[in-house]
């Protein structure tokens, strides 16, 4: 199982987030957890663990402690929810998130132990049940010390309960998911209050309502669970230029149950506060003017979210979404206070609220509806005078960091990625008079009139290319023989049929079994080695294989889990170097960069460097290299005549070699450091060239390459 394969299955369990919970009858829940753990061999015996529940504030009281163990020298997991970026933050160690290898690996042991999980007799588990079990599986395979699991829903019947915890934490409690808890503060902290054991600590914060703290100390008596309040402290954050209340009484509460398991020194406090991080929740983007990004999706956070914004500024333009199952009126009528205008949006989670709800929640504000997604955050937020704050919805947060380009994390690519190439064919057509219109609901294609033909668009599909010379360039293992013929300078590569495949494909195979292509690429090559699918894109399905047991390991799962067609794999020599892309039209060397990140955040299941945190696209300027890629570009041409695509090639010591070539090119990362403009006039001279209906009415192609002022020809 790969790291796409392990996301796959967890979206077919019931989905609590998603609106699709469990059935079957709520007194399963704990039972069924508690079966399943078993059925992994108890992992969650391993470590000390500590349970943290309440309505707000618990992720940031989490992190910290998490935070505070790490500072200690100390190995700790976090396992919390939701997340902003990647659903690997929801398992993280030494506040780092998961790697997908080991996700997938553990995945796959939680689907091996669903097998026959029906005679248990408690029901399927859910998504939210399996990522519990997952975390305590990564938690003991990597030797933690202290793990704490982030309460999901309440706390009487939620999956982190479903073992007796060393220490239980409840920070701020207020009305949320009514619909769930009850309808009463009395009615929820008793739900939350079951997380607490008998003789054992619980921890929380002295300000809690007179009504919260009148229930524990009765839940007290009947459990007999340790009470300790908590006082909070002022606290300075590295970096910030404010410390709230919130965040003073998060920190203390972390502190002291980060006591109860180990000596907190000052210097510990220091290093913690140094280091700690939480993304999304009073995160302060740009300070002139400020941008703020929280979370806040219920009214006693958005209360707790206007005292922090008043210490920074009177007024705010708040961006704000919300969710089925939260009080989005709620929210929007305690930010009112400081509101000098409402921009409702509406965030991609599927169960967002639509803007025209948000609008009626505004009252005498004025209110003005933001188109959704990244592009349109982009361009507000970029534009913005006064001091604004996203909040609502940590889905429109997360939407409001990528806009703002802030780091993350990522599964994968995002879809404003590929749609960025129909911003620019937008831009393009609109500027040589061609009618353009969405022919799709989803709006991710477009048809092009005024041309010899109507002519489609699909996300960064184009129509410049013959229709089998393109299916020939999308498969990797045919695009290496073609180029292997004609000379051109590739990897030493081995294209291996699935040994496993059915009989049908007997004509194709190449090697009787794994062990047999094991033996070959040994005689062949020496580690590392590339091993990828013949078809897929954006690094999907390819892997560095470092040692004999990795690449058994990886041929094994290629084989066993493909699909019926899809069977070849191609095994190829490790090139070190740099990795460039050449952007091409019809053999002619259009512009070129250089795809750039620092070394350490390359993994082995992703090894483009663009998608991982830091990397950049930078344009290449040396002429010598210019020419070089020029050069490869029309000798490639002469095997593969596409009209538009990239090539991917990697600088070693032999010179350069061609990875692969896409003929669905993205601009997005180039767009991203030098704007739009050169892709704009690479789709105007397409537009013109290869498709003009009436050669008399625009303008010719020019004779020779046009080159910007600050850049390479186009």
């Amino acid at each position: 199982m790969d790291f796409l394969q392990s996301r796959r299955f967890l979206d077919t369990l019931p989905d609590w987030e998603t609106g699709r919970p469990p059935t079957g009858p709520i007194d399963d829940y704990l039972p069924r957890m508690r079966a399943l753990l078993a059925r992994l061999e108890n992992p969650e015996r391993a470590f000390r663990s500590v349970i943290v529940g309440g309505t707000n504030g618990k992720g940031t009281t989490g992190s910290f402690i998490s935070a505070l163990v790490t500072a200690s020298g100390r190995r700790v997991g976090f396992f919390s929810s939701p997340h902003l970026h990647s659903v690997r933050e929801r398992v993280r160690l030494d506040g780092i998130p998961s790697e997908r290898e080991a996700w997938a690996a553990g995945v796959a042991r939680i689907r091996d132990a669903a097998v026959g999980f029906e005679t248990e007799g408690v029901g399927g588990f859910s998504k939210f049940e399996a990522l519990t079990a997952l975390a305590a599986l990564l938690f003991e395979d990597a030797g933690v010390e202290v793990a704490i699991f982030e309460v999901g829903l309440g706390g009487r019947y939620d999956s982190t309960n479903a073992w007796d915890h060393e220490v239980s934490v409840l920070t701020s409690i207020d009305l949320d998911h009514v619909e769930f808890l009850g309808m009463t503060v009395e009615e929820i902290t008793r739900d939350k209050s079951h997380i607490a054991r008998r003789d054992r600590p619980l921890f929380t914060p002295s300000s809690q309502h007179e009504s919260v703290s009148a229930v524990l100390k009765n839940r007290q008596i009947e459990v007999g669970f340790d009470l300790r309040w908590v006082e909070s402290e002022a606290v300075q954050t590295v970096g910030q230029p404010l410390s709230s209340d919130v965040l003073a009484e998060n920190v203390s509460l972390a502190r002291a149950v980060a006591s109860a398991l180990f000596e907190v020194t000052d210097e510990t406090m220091k290093v913690a506060l140094e280091r700690h991080e939480w993304p999304g929740r009073f995160e302060i983007a740009r300070t002139v003017p400020p941008i703020v990004l929280d979370g806040a999706h219920n009214p006693a956070a958005a209360r707790r979210l206007v005292e922090s914004l008043r210490r920074l500024a009177p007024k705010w333009t708040f961006v704000v979404g919300g969710a089925s199952g939260h009080d989005a009126r709620g929210v929007m009528e305690a930010l009112r206070p400081v509101a000098e205008e409402f921009r409702p949006t509406r965030s991609d989670h599927p169960k967002a609220l639509p803007w025209s709800d948000l609008v009626g929640y505004a009252g005498d504000t004025p209110c003005e509806f933001l188109p959704p997604g990244v592009e349109h955050l982009r361009t507000f937020l970029r534009d913005v005078e006064g001091p604004t704050c996203v909040t609502g919805s940590l889905h429109l947060v997360a939407q409001a960091r990528r806009a703002l380009d802030l780091p993350a994390e990522l599964d994968g690519i995002t879809e404003d990625v590929l749609l960025e190439s129909l911003t620019c064919l937008s831009m393009a057509a609109e500027e040589e008079g061609f009618s353009l219109e969405a022919v799709s609901e989803d709006g991710n294609v477009l048809l092009v009139r005024g041309l010899q033909r109507p002519t489609y668009f699909l996300r960064n599909k184009h129509p410049f290319n013959d229709y089998v010379t393109a299916r020939l360039a999308e498969d990797k293992a045919y695009q290496y023989e073609l180029f292997t013929q004609a000379g051109l300078p590739v990897p030493l590569s081995m294209k291996v049929f699935n040994p496993l495949a059915d009989e049908r494909f007997n004509r194709y195979r190449t090697h009787s079994s794994v062990d047999d292509v094991l033996s070959d690429v040994e005689d062949r090559f020496t580690y590392p080695v590339v091993v990828k699918r013949n078809q897929g894109s954006m690094a999907q399905g390819v892997y560095l294989e470092g040692s004999r047991e990795g690449l058994r390991a990886r041929l094994v799962n290629m084989c066993e889990s493909s699909g019926l067609f899809q069977n070849v794999i191609l095994v190829q020599a490790y090139v070190s170097g740099p990795e460039y892309r050449a952007v091409v039209a019809d053999g002619r060397l259009l512009l070129a960069y250089e795809k750039q990140a620092p070394e350490t955040e390359i993994v082995t299941d992703d090894l483009n460097p663009l998608h991982h945190q830091s990397g950049r696209a930078v344009r290449v300027e040396d002429p010598n290299l210019l020419k070089a890629l020029g050069e490869i570009a029309e000798s490639l041409y002469e095997v593969l005549p596409l009209g538009f695509c990239a090539i991917d090639l990697i600088g070693g010591q032999e010179g350069l070699r061609i990875l692969e070539v896409n003929p669905n090119p993205v601009c997005y990362f180039y767009n991203s450091e030098y704007g739009r403009e050169e892709f704009v006039e690479i789709y105007r001279k397409l537009l013109r060239r290869n498709l003009a209906q009436d050669a008399l009415n625009v303008r010719p192609m020019p004779e020779e390459p046009v080159a910007p002022a600050d850049g390479p020809a186009v």
